[in-house]
């Protein structure tokens, strides 16, 4: 072994500061790790060895315009840190101006957190300065806030109060209800405040991933604004303090919590004086000192990338710039070649939400595959999350769990000796992305530094290389973050040497049991001669794994896992050009080589083209791999998002092998007591993990996606597949006795059966529909509403079952049954779900009276205020429920009502928020960030708002709203869209207010374009798969009946000549579609130059598509090329 191996430890214990009510948590640096109450953390961040927490108090010293600061708690050759005799954590700064003392101290008898700054004035003149504190606030059970820190912030509201004789102070409430109830919190000061903010990304500010510091406390004041976004942070500022040279001075802030604010969040703060009554003015007595860490990895000296000249892009990156977007005459980001993405530095400043990037290896089109992923981040994150199979669980490498690069610990980064100290790697001149890889550039002292991580296509390894160009060696230390397990900490993690591999495994329970043989091994270069091992001293777990070496040209890293071989004796290092062109060969296959033109428009057409290989690469994210950039914990599908997603992925790229593993896969996740299913459910050997309740309408779309499968292809011994149902009263393991696909059915249908709504042929609502922000309230909601979009998919699934199944002799009675049911839930529709001629929201029978129901979210509702809601509309004309009248009335009403600049939104009004109080529904009302299906427009629900024009052929809005949810180019489908990463999907548009509030009373300006919107969560969705399903199936019109291939083009004539590469059958085929005398409905193909027959298909709303037989096909394609041209 031609390396060294050293350790480095550190001790877990925490020097716990604790009243019985709160619980202050420190580590062996003295660095505030939690503050706790019970099981409620109150900050939002467990602070990670090695580094600051995010809470800290900064001192301003001010002379005329000019602001010097402090941050006091903050380790530097001016700093000393010492416990008291109580036992109270002091740091201490000292300098020739001041000596400033910072000390947490609790009350004796409440749950109140006070922290003193005391400042004395060591200069012999006159000092006039301020004090700002920031404290970050979750106020939710620690098992939530570490599944996802955003989530959390959405729903934690804040209330500003300004108070005579102190100011602001800021009260928090979390509006979704953990063990305590709803906990809540007062941040104050026991002096006047004179600022106030109460996000993180107000107060380090989106400049941060570039400088490293707090944006706010350069500037004069705080922003003074609430803000209700993913990162809850309450900073104060108090007023300027004019302090006497040998002066003393004490600004005390307080942090009050409570383990439970019923209904709301508070009306009014809870006077001061009543806080200040428990203040006991602390001693600085120095009993314990501590010394200040030697470890080099602070993380607070960055290496920043410098700008890159123009000659200089094109040097790395040549000369096209497709989709390229600019500000004040700076280039931003642009697409080139094989739909590469580069983002120069510039853009990033702009993005609340930072740019990432999530490889896989090139096994992801088959989710029964364990397949190898990492997460990264253009600000330096070269690797994390790292997982093997499932990710939650299966993790080598922890998540980045800020958006802004405030801990820089986290997965896998790269520091180099530079003047003397180790510079952590973060903001790079210029980073890209390509379907399997990331490049990040970095320009420096006259030369570069390139680092590139990529995933291969043949085995489940990633590799990291790092090299440079025109520089001196570099001294290099490349540090590794283990986590083996679900979070941080919890996995004893051993790492063994062998050679030139390290292996790295873990004793976490739940991988012990599913996965006991879960590896992962480093290959490491020859140039790294130095490997550290820091471990914790309490358990011996390897935390952090450093790899040091001197980089000449290049090293190279490469990461293999393993689920079956514990030592992995043989990790081939990859060729990046090799993997990179086979992974694009392969994503290209799985895509048909789909490639369309428009002759009059190749602006979009070419936003289409890249917007495929995009939305593939984010849909197999989601079906493979599934977690987000944002929404870091995943592993799991939902029962509703894989029946359409992966569903119609597959099913539009005619990958029908795929489809059936997905069918087999969810229906054995069907419960055999009840015939519905889980919510969500793992679908790898953590199985047994799944979300027992489950929406009103999860149980229809298994049922509707077994439909449109047969219907498809004609392969109805799909019905014969033998498969397990899962038992909920076995814990959620799977029946040893397995059953034909049809009895599932069966049960299925009866569950539908036995909970309609009593005295009608209506599904109960349940715990929901599609819209997961308007959960009932309470019970009598449950059982006692119906969902005005749940009973026409229900319908549409019906039907689509019976033509499926239309006259096989072995079906014969299921097939009557549900027809039965059909006409008799159509009649109840009409009956009750239409009012007025408008199809309501929701309808709700008081105490289950049929007889007097209560419209909701319809004209006449007198309630809730919302009057329109897209759904059931929409839904209504894809599944042809209403009749051509209904349709185009309500097309009509979309459009006056709903339709936006950026889409399509799910109501023509938010539900009211009132601080967290809940009448009807659930998360519309509890979300206190604008975010998600709460700000209305759900990219999900727009996709298949493009769904229903197609089926109406509303052609000039087709193409309108396809391009209006698509990141590529946005700004030219969507003036009033905000900067974004322009190669992900976005779940939903999001109004640029600062809150709940404002949006409510300013909704209107959405619809005039007056207020700008940001695009919310990336790549974890449904909606790629549907949106890939639409663009084909739709909008280009190929799909399939009966095997047999369909022609339903809606091709606008604005377009000219459209020309579609795509694969039918197999067989590569160049579609051309002439929209001549029409826009739809072919009246002549020619195959190959030949006339072929056709017949034509019916539609409610307008001439339909036409059908050609699979045999005719047969008899004239060919293996090498082929043309069918279509005129309409």
């Amino acid at each position: 072994m031609n390396y060294t191996v050293s350790s480095h430890s550190f001790s877990s214990k925490s020097h716990e500061l604790t009243n019985g009510q709160l619980t202050l948590s420190y580590d062996e640096r003295n660095v505030l790790k939690t503050i706790m109450s019970g099981p409620v953390m109150v900050g939002q961040h467990e602070t990670p060895e090695f580094e600051q927490a995010v809470s800290n108090v900064y001192l301003r010293v001010k002379s005329g315009e000019a602001i010097s600061v402090t941050p006091l708690v903050f380790f530097s050759p001016e700093t000393e840190t010492f416990r008291t005799n109580a036992g109270e954590v002091v740091w201490q700064t000292t300098n020739d101006l001041f000596r400033a003392r910072v000390i947490a101290t609790l009350a004796k008898d409440q749950s109140i957190a006070f922290v003193t700054a005391d400042v004395e004035n060591l200069s012999g003149e006159a000092m006039t300065f301020d004090v700002i504190f920031g404290q970050d606030i979750a106020l939710a059970d620690a098992g939530a806030v570490k599944t996802n820190e955003a989530y959390a912030s959405q729903y934690l509201d804040h209330e500003v109060f300004h108070l005579e004789g102190t100011g602001y102070t800021v009260c928090s409430r979390q509006n979704l209800p953990g063990s305590t109830g709803n906990p809540c919190s007062q941040v104050g000061s026991l002096s006047e405040v004179v600022g106030f903010s109460t996000d993180g990304i107000q107060f380090f500010g989106k400049s941060y991933k570039v400088t490293n510091q707090p944006e706010a406390v350069f500037q004069p004041t705080l922003a003074n604004v609430k803000y209700q976004y993913e990162m809850g942070y309450i900073a104060l500022q108090s007023a300027d303090v004019v302090l006497a040279a040998g002066a003393r001075h004490s600004t005390v802030f307080y942090v009050d919590f409570q383990p439970h604010m019923a209904d709301s969040n508070v009306a009014e703060a809870r006077p001061v004086a009543e806080i200040a009554s428990a203040y006991v003015a602390p001693g600085f007595d120095k009993a314990v000192a501590i010394a200040q860490p030697e470890f080099p990895l602070s993380g607070e000296s960055v290496l920043v990338g410098e700008e890159l000249t123009a000659e200089e892009v094109t040097g790395f990156f040549g000369q096209e710039r497709r989709f390229a977007e600019e500000k004040d005459g700076k280039l931003l980001s642009f697409f080139h070649t094989d739909s590469r993405y580069v983002t120069l530095q510039e853009k990033e400043l702009h993005l609340e939400r930072s740019t990432g990037h999530m490889v896989s290896s090139g096994n992801c089109h088959d989710f029964r595959n364990s397949v190898m992923s990492s997460t990264h981040g253009m600000y330096g994150v070269f690797n994390s999350h790292v997982v093997l199979g499932n990710t939650s669980f299966n993790k080598m490498m922890g998540v980045d769990r800020t958006f802004l690069n405030l801990f820089k610990s986290s997965g896998q980064r790269i520091w180099v000796r530079d003047n003397g100290e180790y510079r952590i790697l973060t903001m790079p001149s210029a980073f890209e992305t390509g379907t399997n890889f990331s490049r990040w550039v970095y320009k420096h002292n006259g030369g570069f530094i390139i680092v590139r991580s990529f995933s291969a296509t043949e085995s489940t390894t990633i590799q990291m290389e790092v090299e440079t160009k025109g520089l001196e060696p570099l001294e290099i230390l490349i540090s590794n973050q283990l986590t083996m397990g679900n979070n941080e900490g919890e996995a004893v993690v051993t790492v063994n040497q062998n050679d030139r591999n390290i292996h790295v495994t873990g004793n976490h329970e739940l991988i012990a049991v599913h996965h006991p043989e879960l590896s992962f091994t480093m290959k490491l270069d020859e140039a790294l001669t130095d490997v550290e091992k820091v471990t914790c001293e309490e358990d011996g777990s390897v935390r952090y794994l450093l790899l040091k070496g001197q980089l000449n040209d290049k090293i190279i890293v490469t990461i293999a896992g393993s689920l079956t071989d514990a030592s992995q004796q043989t990790v081939e290092t990859l060729d990046f050009d090799k993997e990179v062109a086979a992974f694009q060969r392969g994503q290209n296959d799985l895509i048909n080589n789909f490639r369309v033109s428009f002759e009059n428009d190749e602006y979009n057409a070419g936003k289409l083209n890249d917007t495929m290989q995009w939305f593939t690469h984010n849909a197999l994210v989601h079906y493979a791999t599934p977690h987000g950039l944002e929404q870091y914990s995943g592993a799991a599908w939902g029962t509703r998002d894989v029946s359409q997603g992966p569903f119609e992925f597959f099913m539009s790229m005619q990958r029908y092998d795929k489809v059936v593993d997905i069918l087999e896969s969810i229906y054995s996740h069907q419960y055999v007591e009840t015939g519905t299913w889980p919510q969500w459910f793992m679908f790898d050997q953590y199985n047994t993990i799944q979300q027992e309740e489950s929406h009103g309408d999860i149980v229809v779309w298994p049922l509707k996606a077994v439909a449109d499968y047969i219907l498809t292809t004609g392969d109805v011994a799909v019905l014969d597949r033998q498969v397990p149902y899962t038992s909920i009263e076995q814990k959620f393991a799977f029946t040893e006795e397995k059953f034909t696909l049809f009895a599932h059915l069966e049960r299925q249908v009866q569950h539908i059966i036995d909970n309609l709504v009593p005295g009608t042929h209506l599904s109960c609502y349940g715990d929901g529909d599609w819209d997961d922000t308007l959960q009932p309230a309470n019970q009598a909601l449950r059982e006692n509403m119906v969902s005005g979009w749940t009973i026409p998919l229900t319908l549409q699934t019906f039907k689509t079952m019976t033509r499926a199944l239309k006259g096989l002799e072995q079906y014969a009675e299921f097939v009557a049954r549900i027809a039965d049911l059909t006409e008799k839930m159509e009649a109840d529709y009409r009956k009750f779900l239409i009012k007025d001629g408008v199809i309501t929201g929701f309808l709700h029978f008081p105490e289950g009276d049929i007889e007097q129901p209560e419209y909701l979210l319809h004209p006449s509702d007198q309630k809730t205020g919302i009057k329109y809601r897209l759904l059931p509309a929409s839904r209504s004309i894809i599944s042809e429920t209403f009749d051509k009248e209904m349709a185009e009335q309500h097309m009509a009403i979309i459009e006056d009502k709903l339709v936006h600049p950026d889409g399509v939104r799910l109501m023509d009004r938010m539900a009211e928020y009132k601080a967290g109080k809940q009448t009807y529904f659930k998360r519309a009302e509890l979300a206190a960030n604008l975010g998600r299906e709460v700000g209305l427009q759900y990219c999900h629900a727009h996709i298949r708002f493009i769904e229903a024009l197609a089926k109406m052929g509303k052609v000039d809005e087709v193409y309108d709203n396809l391009y209006k949810i698509l990141p590529v180019g946005i700004q030219s489908s969507v003036p009033n869209a905000d900067l974004r990463q322009s190669n992900a999907y976005f779940s939903s548009s999001d109004g640029k207010f600062n809150d709940r509030y404002g949006a409510y009373e300013n909704f209107s300006k959405l619809k005039t374009g007056e207020v700008k919107v940001k695009g919310g969560w990336k790549i974890y969705s449904s909606g790629p798969g549907i949106y890939i399903n639409q663009l084909i199936s739709n909008v280009l019109g190929v799909r399939f009946e009966g095997n047999s291939l369909v022609l339903d083009p809606v091709i606008s004539k604005k377009l000219g000549k459209v020309t579609l590469n795509f694969r039918l059958y197999g067989k590569p085929c160049e579609l051309v579609i002439n929209p001549d005398q029409g826009e739809f409905t072919p009246k002549c193909i020619e195959l190959n130059g030949a006339d072929i027959g056709m017949t034509e298909l019916p539609n409610a709303y307008r001439t339909g598509g036409v059908l050609v037989e699979k045999s005719v096909l047969d008899a004239q394609l060919t293996d090498v090329a082929n043309k069918l041209e279509i005129w309409l």
